[in-house]
């Protein structure tokens, strides 16, 4: 009989800020997986990993035809089915080993629970590319309306490493694809984030094109001066530039003796939340 784990509400012993006892749950109960039919596990919706390169399943497909299979998979039971959670590329090399069934972890969990386990579980590998990781995160976010700060405590990284990495998700299709294939850096991507669509792919091109560095691909990004443009006065120039820093976002600010107005340039909503969480963090911090 197949034994299973209690989690349903149970997501924050699971994952709370140590992470420790959700390692500690789990292999407390590696002693005792169970064997389950591999043709009734299915995938994981929320599954972050899209790209599965075929040698390294094959390597692990050897692995455990040589050495057995040393972790346990993790599911949750959906009707007559069960739900991938954790380990989707041990079940894949199983599948090429051709065997019947796999040993398995079942756990009771709801929708989100599993969801979050999944993506926490393939983003603390840190071997997804920045688009996959990108993705998950701002599918935690659309879906089941987590915070950057709650995204960030998750997975133990910074909030903003959290909100840079959401932020990709504003690049250009052409900006993604260059990413996920290392063609261009973190760095370069994030550059052309305030740019339109249009824009981004015309420069990452000619990035491409050039080799160019993420300082020059900085500096093409920069809107030009116009010629008939009023000079700013330089101490409000320097708060425009540190402004934008702290922020992420292009910033304006025209100001006069009777006071002033700060524009804060974004492209979707989901930008704008990051621009407010770090407007808020920084007003606890002071």
């Amino acid at each position: 009989m197949t034994k299973r784990k209690a989690l349903g509400s149970g997501l924050d012993s699971l994952l709370s800020s140590s992470q420790q006892s959700y390692k500690q749950d789990r292999d407390a109960e590696l002693s005792t997986p169970n064997s389950i039919p591999v043709h009734k596990i299915i995938r994981n919706r929320y599954q972050p990993r899209k790209l599965f390169k075929e040698n390294e399943i094959q390597k692990l497909a050897n692995s455990i035809k040589n050495n057995g299979q040393i972790a346990p998979i993790v599911v949750r039971k959906i009707d007559d089915k069960y739900e991938l959670v954790v380990g989707e590329r041990r079940w894949r090399a199983t599948q090429l080993l051709k065997k019947d069934t796999i040993s398995a972890i079942v756990i009771e969990a709801d929708e989100k629970t599993s969801a979050v386990l999944s993506i926490v579980e393939n983003v603390q590998r840190e071997n997804l590319n920045p688009i996959e990781e990108a993705e998950s995160l701002l599918r935690l976010v659309e879906d089941f309306e987590m915070s950057h700060d709650d995204i960030a405590e998750y997975i133990s990284k910074s909030r903003a490493h959290v909100t840079n990495l959401i932020r990709l998700n504003d690049l250009s299709e052409y900006g993604k694809e260059l990413l996920r294939e290392e063609a261009i850096s973190m760095g370069h991507a994030r550059a052309v984030l305030t740019l339109s669509f249009d824009e981004q792919t015309k420069i990452l091109k000619d990035t491409i094109k050039r080799n160019l560095s993420v300082r020059a691909v900085e500096n093409l990004a920069k809107p030009q001066p116009s010629n008939n443009k009023i000079n700013k006065d330089p101490d409000t120039a320097i708060l425009e530039r540190q402004l934008s820093d702290v922020l992420g976002a292009k910033t304006n600010i025209k100001h006069s003796r009777s006071g002033g107005v700060i524009n804060i340039r974004y492209k979707s909503i989901n930008e704008l939340q990051g621009i407010i969480e770090k407007i808020r963090n920084s007003s606890r911090n002071t």
